[in-house]
């Protein structure tokens, strides 16, 4: 039996299998790719799909607010 295949997070990338994304601190909002440039006022605030990716892309977090609460991806998390 190989490791599990959990969903990606659609912020970071990385499969923690978790509502909040401990590697970026995205809450999964059922937002689609289609989606990710809407502000949809959800769980994530006024924040974007795309924005919380290039947030994530400079400071590891998908707000800077988010960066204390983060924690690197460990190896069975990457894709």
């Amino acid at each position: 039996m190989g490791q599990p295949t959990w969903p990606r997070c659609a912020c970071c990338g990385f499969r923690t299998g978790c509502n909040t994304c401990p590697i970026c601190y995205w809450t999964d909002d059922g937002r689609s790719e289609a989606h990710a440039e809407a502000v949809a006022g959800s769980r994530n605030g006024d924040l974007s799909l795309a924005d919380a990716r290039l947030n994530y892309s400079i400071y590891g977090a998908s707000t800077p607010r988010y960066q204390h609460l983060v924690r690197p991806p460990r190896d069975d998390e990457r894709p």
